[in-house]
């Protein structure tokens, strides 16, 4: 089996995880020393200059406190977490430790059918992250392996997970799911479109209206996006800041003469006063402007790989991603959106026996069901690469992102046919 970054061969059939040291070792070292310098304080053993004026009950919290603070390093800094596959005694052992391993438990492998990967999105202090896990069969919890804030490092140490135990891979980190045997759960898309039935196909009808520009050219396509458009509120914002400025500006000037205020230190004052109440908002606004004449986004797709343009508003941001490191191609609509967060809720709700519900009696679509619907934004064509996830087309209507999820995927398959 290949190297993958964060797994080792413990031997002949058995796979090991090793988490723990490096970046975390450096970080807790801190912790380790201050907590072992506070700890002899509080034991008398490192002299003070106030020892006398500090009251006996404080010497034992100081101990105490210094105690916290070795742990809590001492745990990062020698702490270690093992995993271990072992394919012939059909185990896994989990291991806990401080650089050696001191606690154990152990799993069997017959209760986990497949490697699964997952996107579990983040929030305005967090990244993405994307856990590998095996899944379990029914009436087990899925047991978690390592997570990675990059798609592509999860993705590597899935494939080699699955071709290791000889289970399907299922990727789950976009709303459509895939599944793939062992012995492909590295394949690239183009490699799984020459196989037979490698892959799903999609249906290349062009919607009657569409937003974007699609050229074709033999079996190379250009899609044309276009931009976010003309953002107005950035120059009502731009307007009320010079208009408090304009109005406040003579009642300051005023007051500094008032005070006989320094002519330096009033130049000083407007200079950021204009930095924070002009400057600052025309850029936004010219910003604004020009992103309404260069914003747009231009991707090409062949046989040979990818390449995505985003124009903005002093510059244009390039995405090169050749056709060796897509390993598959997907959409994201809102029905997929919906259809993807109710998969979640039933899953969370199978063990205590509560499938969710979300049509009416005649098996209808519920009016709020259908309201939400209207809300949530498509996620556009998202490509699975070894670099991580590459999104365009956010936005679009539904029809639309199917057609040039069709002919995009198409191009990168290498296929000339209608269907990919």
């Amino acid at each position: 089996m290949a190297a993958t970054q964060g797994f080792r061969e413990a031997g002949p059939d058995m796979l090991q995880l090793k988490e723990g040291g490096g970046c975390l070792s450096v970080f807790g070292l801190p912790f380790l020393v201050a907590g072992i310098f506070v700890a002899l304080i509080g034991l008398r053993l490192v002299p003070v200059t106030n020892a006398a004026d500090v009251p006996g009950w404080a010497w034992p919290l100081i101990t105490l406190l210094g105690l916290v603070f070795v742990a809590v390093g001492g745990g990062l800094v020698l702490g270690r977490r093992w995993i271990v596959l072992d394919r012939v005694r059909g185990l896994i052992r989990k291991q806990w430790g401080l650089l050696v391993p001191l606690r154990r438990e152990e799993f069997p492998l017959q209760a986990y059918d497949a490697v699964l990967l997952r996107r579990e999105a983040g929030d305005a202090d967090s990244a993405d992250r994307y856990p590998v896990l095996l899944k379990a069969r029914t009436g087990h919890a899925d047991f978690a392996l390592t997570t990675s804030t990059q798609y592509g490092e999860s993705r590597e140490r899935a494939a080699a997970i699955a071709a290791f135990l000889n289970v399907p891979l299922v990727d789950a980190s976009t709303d459509h799911h895939t599944v793939l045997p062992a012995d492909r759960a590295d394949a690239t898309l183009q490699e799984r479109c020459r196989l037979v039935g490698g892959g799903h196909r999609e249906e290349a009808v062009r919607p009657l209206r569409m937003q974007s520009q699609v050229r074709e050219s033999g079996s190379a396509v250009e899609v044309v996006l276009p931009g976010p458009g003309f953002r107005p509120g950035r120059l009502i914002g731009f307007t009320v800041s010079v208009s408090l400025l304009v109005y406040a500006a003579p009642q300051v000037s005023r007051f500094f003469r008032q005070s006989e205020t320094p002519e330096a230190v009033q130049m000083v004052f407007f200079g950021v006063a204009a930095l924070l109440f002009v400057v600052i908002p025309l850029r936004g606004a010219i910003e604004s402007v020009l992103l309404t004449a260069r914003a747009r986004t231009v991707v090409r797709a062949s046989a040979e790989g990818i390449v995505i343009e985003e124009g903005g508003a002093w510059r244009v941001k390039t995405i090169r991603v050749p056709a060796a490191e897509i390993f598959w191609l997907d959409f994201g609509t809102a029905d997929a959106a919906l259809a993807s967060a109710r998969r979640e809720a039933d899953a969370r709700l199978t063990q205590s026996a509560r499938p969710l519900s979300s049509s009416g009696r005649d098996g209808a679509v519920p009016r709020w069901l259908a309201l939400v619907r209207r809300l949530v934004k498509s996620k556009g064509i998202i490509v699975k690469c070894r670099s991580g996830l590459v999104t365009f087309g956010a936005g679009l209507p539904d029809d639309e992102v199917r057609y040039l999820y069709a002919i995009v995927g198409r191009a990168l398959g290498g296929t000339d046919k209608g269907r990919w």
